[in-house]
């Protein structure tokens, strides 16, 4: 009877690579939804007016 394999173990530089992927493919997705989804933001109507010191 000869023993039974296991299956060969994933290459660890392979799993690393693919993680790196994975995480790089959905921060870049995250920051482009956020880039084009973003609504623009008003701008401010007055100053505020700056405050006298006197020294």
């Amino acid at each position: 009877m000869s023993p039974k394999r296991r299956g060969r173990r994933p290459d660890l530089f392979k799993v690393l690579l693919t993680g790196l992927t994975v995480g790089m493919t959905l921060t870049l997705g995250y920051q482009i939804s956020l880039y084009y989804g973003a609504q623009v933001q008003p701008m401010a109507e007055r100053v505020p007016t700056p405050s006298i010191v006197d020294g």
